[in-house]
């Protein structure tokens, strides 16, 4: 049988939120031995990007019911700041979902809803404050509404007040929105002495805490001097913040582990349940918002992952956990942006996998028509996918050739219903442990180009975040220099009217392929002129003219196999050219192919279209090039075209 495949749909990876429920499902999932698959856009909600916004939030268009037995959705993130454009497209999208469904601390549909325990924490920080700061007044800070969490949070502060025989009104009950903006609008109200100061404001989230603090500062109200003031969530602004915040860790790793035990009971009836064992990081954290001298060990945790930090580079160790100091200098923006041609680029992109470590399989699927600047996709993904890369970290065969695929026949294209080419192969066949595949859009904007997965074991998820959100900004403008210098390219080096390849294009296509022969190569040349042009055009029209050209183009590209060169050189002329192991059978079998597509095409032309046509096939000779053999050919069109004037 194959393992089972949990889904869970989030936004903001690298938030702690995310991050938290990833490391119980994760730890969950790796117990009962399924797959975990994590769609996200890697952006917040609220991102003032519009146009960037778009295409992140595009990855959500890929989800394909049939590859996974249940869903975990995450509406908490997706409606940060009371932004609620991806909830309700998910809303839409899921209304038919056939498999099993579980939400995380909100209600999504008519959905199974697993909440948090929010209630002991509140009571946790609300005794502190009692009991280490002596404090009897007290203002909260509360949600936007009489949500599930909302009233767990405010029980828990009342039910310790009510113990400790602290009456609290409900006028110093303020209604906030868990964002900045409500932290705020409370700070301006004492400032401007609407509100007098109590001895402690407690906030329900750490961002209306942040709000509250820094508008205080800014206007000499000193917290924890003149008021105590507390958060919950204990994000990295609030350990950084001056002052640090006294905030609070909550359990979300065991909402998130609950979340996959209760599709374990609907999707594995008859399997057991093995409860999630808690670690002790759910817990208290003391910064010194609240009076306690801080906790250094809160307060530093996260000041290694930011910029500007020197490290020795020769310890290779080092490489083996990239942040966001070692991505810049990396210089990896710049190789990638300076490559000359999408298939250069791509090799680039390769060589720059090791700063997404550790990792398993790195994938970059891109659309099919990626590189077609005239076809912009902004909604979904191509039908057919390309496969770019699949990098993996510890195979034998090294090298982009091995591990890129693009140009030259190595497209490697795949159904997008499949998500991924991994997912119709049984993964226990290369990973006897269960996988973690995290799924992120490729975009220049809102222009969708494709997405990027990666692969790990879940005994070591290595949860993306700020590094992976990073690699592919970079990722994405190269991707779009690639696609315009590419246009720019092929504007030079093709035909306007045929789309064939133009005097320039062929001479720099066939120079690479004479390059890189064998020494046993034969090249060959096929030179077509039409016949009669100037006299369909005097007699009939340019138009005409023109409709005779494309039929003989058209011919000509039919005959034209893969590897092979097609060539408008000039106005009624066209070459096809090859190098390879080419025979004189197969070069009589085109030029009867030729003339077989024009009669064919004739049958339906109200003028017909002629064309005279000749070929020389010789051993390469890479001193020589091409010109020789060129010439031979085009003086053997002109016998065709010379015979046929004698029998005329």
């Amino acid at each position: 049988m194959k393992r089972k495949r949990i889904c869970l749909v989030t936004i903001s990876p690298e938030t702690e939120y995310s991050r938290r429920v990833m490391s119980g499902i994760c730890a969950q999932c790796k117990k009962y031995g399924y797959d975990v698959v994590v769609i996200s856009a890697l952006v917040s909600v609220c991102n003032y990007y519009k146009n960037y916004l778009h295409g992140e939030l595009n990855i959500y268009n890929l989800i394909n019911f049939d590859l996974f037995d249940g869903f975990i959705i995450t509406p908490i993130p997706m409606t940060e700041d009371n932004n609620t454009v991806l909830y309700e497209k998910l809303l839409e999208q899921f209304k038919d979902c056939p498999k099993p469904v579980v939400s995380l601390d909100k209600k999504f549909a008519d959905f199974p809803v697993i909440y948090t325990d929010d209630k002991t924490p509140f009571r946790r920080i609300t005794e502190h404050l009692i009991k280490n700061h002596n404090c009897r007044s007290f203002d909260i800070l509360s949600g936007p509404n009489e949500s599930q969490l909302t009233t767990m949070r405010l029980n828990g502060i009342l039910e310790v007040l009510t113990e400790n025989n602290i009456p609290i009104e409900s006028d110093h009950v303020f209604r906030g929105d868990y964002w900045y903006f409500g932290g705020e609008h409370l700070a301006n109200r004492y400032i401007c002495g609407e509100l007098e100061l109590p001895d402690a404001v407690i906030c329900l989230s750490d961002h209306m805490a942040l709000g509250l603090i820094n508008r205080l500062k800014k206007n000499n109200i000193n917290v924890p001097e003149d008021v105590i003031v507390t958060g919950f969530g204990a994000v990295r602004e609030a350990a950084i913040n001056t002052p640090p915040l006294t905030s609070y860790v909550p359990a979300q790793a065991k909402t998130g582990a609950d979340a996959v035990d209760y599709l374990r009971s609907v999707i594995d009836p008859a399997a057991s349940i093995v409860k999630y064992e808690e670690k002790n990081n759910e817990s208290l954290k003391i910064g010194a918002s609240c009076g306690c001298e801080e906790d250094f060990a809160y307060t530093r945790a996260y000041f290694k992952e930011q910029f500007g930090i020197k490290y020795n580079f020769d310890d290779t160790s080092i490489w083996d956990n990239i942040n966001m100091t070692m991505l810049q200098e990396s210089y990896m923006a710049e190789n990638l942006t300076g490559a000359e041609t999408p298939e250069i680029c791509l090799g680039k992109i390769y060589e720059s996998k090791y700063l997404l470590k550790p990792y398993k399989r790195f994938y970059l699927c891109l659309n099919q028509n990626w590189l077609n600047t005239d076809e912009v996709l902004t909604d979904g993904y191509t039908d057919t996918m390309l496969l770019a890369i699949a990098a993996e970290s510890n195979s034998k065969l090294h090298g982009k050739h091995n591990h890129v695929f693009m140009g030259e026949g190595k497209e490697k294209p795949f159904n997008k219903k499949e998500m991924l080419p991994a997912f119709t192969e049984d993964l226990k066949a290369d990973f006897k442990d269960p996988q973690v595949f995290y799924f992120a859009p490729i975009h220049f904007g809102q222009i969708s180009l494709g997405y990027a997965v990666l692969q790990n074991d879940l005994s070591n998820p290595g949860f993306i975040g700020e590094v992976f959100r990073n690699y592919l900004r970079n990722i994405n403008n190269a991707l779009e220099m690639s696609r315009t210098k590419y246009r720019s390219t092929y504007l030079a080096e093709h035909d306007a009217m045929t789309g064939l390849k133009n005097r320039r294009g062929m001479e720099f296509s066939i120079k690479m392929k004479i390059q890189n022969a064998p020494d046993n190569a034969n090249i060959f040349a096929i030179v077509i002129d039409m016949d009669g042009l100037k006299k369909r055009n005097d007699s009939y029209g340019h138009s005409e003219g023109d409709n005779g050209i494309m039929m003989i183009a058209k011919a000509a590209h039919s005959i034209t196999d893969e590897g092979e060169i097609c060539v408008r050189d000039g106005g009624d002329e066209f070459v096809v050219l090859g190098v390879g192991e080419y025979t004189e059978h197969q070069m009589r079998e085109k030029l009867s192919r030729f003339h077989g597509y024009l009669e064919t095409a004739n049958e339906t032309m109200s003028i017909p279209v002629e064309a005279s046509i000749g070929y020389s096939l010789q051993p390469l000779d890479k001193e020589e090039g091409y010109q020789v053999v060129l010439d031979k050919a085009d003086v053997k069109m002109y016998e065709d075209k010379r015979s046929k004037k004698h029998q005329g």
